[in-house]
């Protein structure tokens, strides 16, 4: 194709069906007001238009993970990210696409911000590193400026205390709840006073940790377990509207038995979505909610004393490819903060293969109503909304591991 091609209005494309691919080299993805991530040389991207509806298409070197959440409306037009192996979930409301030959970017800003939809998406790059741990919303463009390399530290909102060194953590001292804090000594480096979104690893408790067994000792991955016929994948998930009024660890359900989404009025949304290597994961499995860490993580994980919600991610129509697609819903005044455990108990695929060495199977990230996120500063703090899994010990290699 030409060096230049730009595809804009992507709702009022002729009707005839047509399609735009490229395989050029030194490529890049920008969504929203996101990070840029490669695109992948081979296959590239396409885009398809086919009447009113599009699909674009593109294959990058990192992981894009997106979601349509809130109420605004939503267009046919449609963005299917992938990456070598994986499957992600397709989520629409593009509203344009430019492409000037070496960036592609989706709902590009005229002047300032891209256009308010209900579109939005979590980049990380080939190895699980972040860009900035910080959102374009906030206000650290020269805290940036400032950040060192270690990727662990934008794992979590936080002001390591004297003790603590990043380059050997002792993950017991890190902070298990990522939205409400012990102020003296633990701080996090971003307040987040009008939303907290995150996502976290978590172990159980080690013979050296002094934190509590329901809630478990912090930890860069997702805890993990393979079986005969299924792989494993547990995360803590935190959300928190408006400043922080409770304790670390106290907005965990004691006794309902409802899912999170069930409350009569909602003022903020945060999506929870998985993504997972589909060479050797299949759609299939069953998902729960958690209100304390179980005591181990097994087959039966979903069906133990803990669980307070269980759904199946059997593949049907609107999500063949089985996804986790589950939502917390926060008010101010009624329900300001949750806390809780999600596990998945997906299946192996029949014949499927491993990944190689320090490569993950699956991830999780929440996802805030973009539109919240830009009109309130919302979730500022971006580091802690991903989170992967792997085999056993296996890691990035910039978390240790050593393929």
């Amino acid at each position: 194709m030409s060096v230049k091609k730009t595809v804009r209005n992507a709702l009022v494309v002729a009707a005839a069906a047509t399609i735009l691919s490229s395989t050029a080299a030194a490529q890049s993805l920008r969504i929203n007001d996101g990070a840029s991530v490669a695109i992948s040389t081979s296959p590239g991207f396409t885009y398809a238009v086919n009447g009113t509806a599009s699909v674009l298409n593109v294959t990058t070197d990192g992981y894009v993970m997106c979601a349509n959440i809130g109420s605004t409306l939503l267009t046919p037009s449609s963005l299917l990210a992938q990456h070598e192996r994986w499957a992600m979930p397709i989520a629409n409301d593009i509203r344009n696409i430019v492409y000037t030959g070496s960036s592609l970017t989706v709902n590009q800003g005229v002047a300032g911000f891209s256009p308010e939809t209900s579109l939005g998406c979590q980049i990380r790059g080939p190895e699980g590193e972040i860009a900035s741990p910080f959102s374009g919303f906030g206000d650290h463009l020269f805290r940036d400026s400032w950040e060192d390399a270690v990727q662990l530290a934008h794992l979590v909102n936080w002001v390591p205390v004297d003790r603590f060194s990043w380059s050997q953590p002792d993950w017991t001292l890190v902070p298990n709840d990522s939205c409400n804090w012990n102020m003296d000594p633990d701080a996090p480096e971003v307040a987040e006073d009008s939303v907290c979104a995150a996502v976290a690893g978590v172990r159980p408790v080690s013979t050296a940790s002094t934190n509590d067994a329901r809630y478990g000792d912090r930890a860069p991955t997702m805890w993990t377990a393979t079986t005969t016929s299924n792989f494993i994948y547990l995360a803590r998930i935190d959300a928190r509207f408006g400043p922080q009024s409770g304790a670390p660890n106290s907005y965990f359900p004691v006794v309902s038995s409802h899912r999170p989404d069930d409350d009569q009025a909602s003022s903020v949304v945060v999506g929870i979505r998985d993504s997972y290597d589909a060479n050797y994961l299949a759609p299939n499995g069953t998902y729960c909610l958690l209100r304390q860490l179980p005591a181990v993580l097994n087959d039966n994980v979903c069906a133990g004393p803990e669980v307070f919600y269980s759904e199946s991610l059997t593949a049907r129509q609107n999500n063949p490819k089985g996804f986790l697609e589950e939502k917390v819903t926060l008010d101010a005044g009624f329900n300001p903060a949750k806390s809780m455990y999600v596990a998945v108990v997906r299946q192996k695929l029949s014949g499927g293969s491993t990944p190689s060495a320090c490569q993950p199977n699956s991830a999780i990230a929440t996802i805030l109503d973009p539109g919240v996120a830009r009109n309130e500063n919302g979730d500022e703090f971006i580091g802690d909304d991903v989170v992967f899994g792997f085999r056993g010990t296996d890691s990035f290699e910039w978390m240790g591991c050593n393929p």
